[in-house]
């Protein structure tokens, strides 16, 4: 079933309930101001009667039976007139009540004469008839009576049956009018949202995201309000579909990058192999340096498949262990190592105590790339300064050199995978320290940056948050 065809439906049914109150209230109004309409009516034909008999002459006033051959139980609705002398007895009569001359209970000719009118309804044989009473007087000819109008409670019914026939028409055409009012309104409303329906199903078979529904004139009403949510439904779509795209593309250069950079050992690792292989007899010096590459390759392809390893896990939505560290102690006691792997550089350490949540390895990681990166990026006798301070809420950790320093433009482009400043900071390496470096203060919570020192140097500034002594 459509819409439209629900909406009428709907309207028709709330339509069709109010007319129905609406008629059951007027039929109870109007029926039940019937009787009072012919009690007034009777009444006042009565006052007619009283007033002609005052007129009278005095032969008038005298028995002689109906006047007219109406019958007032013949299913008739005129108001038959009776006028009676004081003794209850007939003296004209307009017609016929139930085939004879009306007969008018006693009680009520006395509280006619008690009260001045009376008013009844009477029931001779299997007719129901309404009775209005009132006396009359002549003192003139020293005669008095009663003057009583007479009509049949038919009328009653019929009156009824007019009121339900009314309503029951005027109901019909009023719900008819209604349900095709409705159902050209209902179309008429509706007629934009076959239109945006349209438009979505073209847009869905043209497969291209990035068309967009015309925004409609009312743009706050419910259509407009379903063509923006439309619209930025599609819009989410779109950068879904491109971020999708660009994680392709970068898993593609990801996958491409790590075979050029796993394929250099390889080949090496390959070449000294096959020399040792075809050349068992080859002097000593030649197959300790043989030796040495295939060692030395070994540990690099190792190292590039861990920091591989951990990208992969990076990628795959890995959450590091937290635990209280204290971020000064740790860099102290890397500072330490580094003096001694690296005798040939100067490491300053300033390591203030600051407490963080985190991977103490994982941090300890990190602290080590900074610090490579900056021992690769120096000659001999070169300096390495690292310190950790805390600012409030915030530790930072600061790891910087007199080196050769970053080339202007690449700051940010450094901690993209596999890249290599080759021209001013190359070293052999695969390019994916510092990525890991920045999956590791982001996990963290932090971030890491990288500028150009006055010395001439690098600097990589870490943030971090610290724990709060009440937490």
């Amino acid at each position: 079933m459509s819409i439209r065809t629900r909406v009428a439906l709907y309207g028709i049914g709330v339509v069709a309930l109010v007319l129905v109150v609406i008629s059951g209230l007027f039929y109870t109004l109007i029926v039940g101001t019937v009787p009072q309409n012919q009690d007034k009516e009777l009444a006042n034909r009565a006052t007619q009667a009283v007033a002609g008999i005052d007129r009278a002459a005095a032969e008038d006033l005298v028995a002689h039976g109906p006047l007219t051959p109406v019958d007032a139980t013949s299913g008739a609705n005129e108001i038959v007139v009776v006028v009676l002398d004081e003794q209850g007895s007939v003296l004209s009569s307009t017609g016929l009540v139930a085939g004879q001359l009306p007969t008018v209970p006693p009680d009520l000719l006395d509280q006619a004469r008690r009260d001045g009118s009376s008013a009844a309804t009477i029931r001779p044989g299997s007719v129901a008839l309404r009775v209005h009473v009132r006396p009359w007087q002549r003192p003139d000819l020293g005669r008095t009576g009663y003057v009583v109008t007479v009509q049949s409670v038919r009328r009653l019914q019929t009156d009824r049956v007019g009121v339900i026939v009314i309503l029951v028409i005027s109901d019909l055409v009023s719900l008819v009018a209604a349900a095709v009012g409705i159902w050209f309104a209902a179309g008429r409303a509706l007629q934009p949202l076959r239109q945006l329906t349209a438009t979505a199903d073209d847009i869905g078979r043209s497969a291209d995201p990035s068309r967009r529904l015309p925004t409609p004139v009312h743009a706050q009403d419910d259509l407009g309000k379903l063509t923006t949510s439309f619209n930025a439904m599609m819009q989410r779509l779109e950068d879904a579909r491109r971020s999708i795209a660009n994680a392709l593309a970068a898993q593609q250069r990801f996958a491409a990058d790590a075979s050029h950079e796993l394929r250099t050992p390889l080949t090496s690792i390959r070449n000294n192999a096959g020399f040792l292989r075809t050349h068992p007899d080859a002097a000593e010096p030649d197959r300790v340096a043989a030796l040495a590459d295939i060692e030395a390759e070994s540990a690099r392809m190792s190292r590039l498949v861990d920091d591989l390893l951990t990208l992969a896990r990076a990628d795959g939505g890995q959450r590091l262990p937290r635990s209280t560290v204290d971020l000064g102690a740790l860099a102290t006691e890397v500072c330490r190592q580094a003096r001694t792997i690296h005798a040939e550089r100067e490491v300053h350490c300033a390591g203030a105590p600051v407490t963080v949540t985190g991977d103490a390895d994982a941090l300890r990681r990190l602290l080590w790339i900074l610090v490579d990166n900056a021992v690769t990026h120096t000659t001999a006798g070169g300096n390495v300064w690292v310190a950790v301070v805390g600012h409030g809420a915030v530790a930072t950790v600061q790891v910087s050199d007199d080196g050769t320093g970053i080339p202007p433009g690449l700051e940010e482009r450094i901690f993209d995978r596999f890249f290599r400043a080759d021209t001013s900071r190359g070293n052999g390496g695969a390019g994916l320290g510092l990525s890991i470096a920045r999956w590791i203060a982001h996990e963290h919570g932090g971030t890491v940056s990288a500028t150009n020192n006055d010395r001439g140097g690098a600097s990589f500034l870490v943030t971090l948050a610290v724990v709060s002594p009440n937490s």
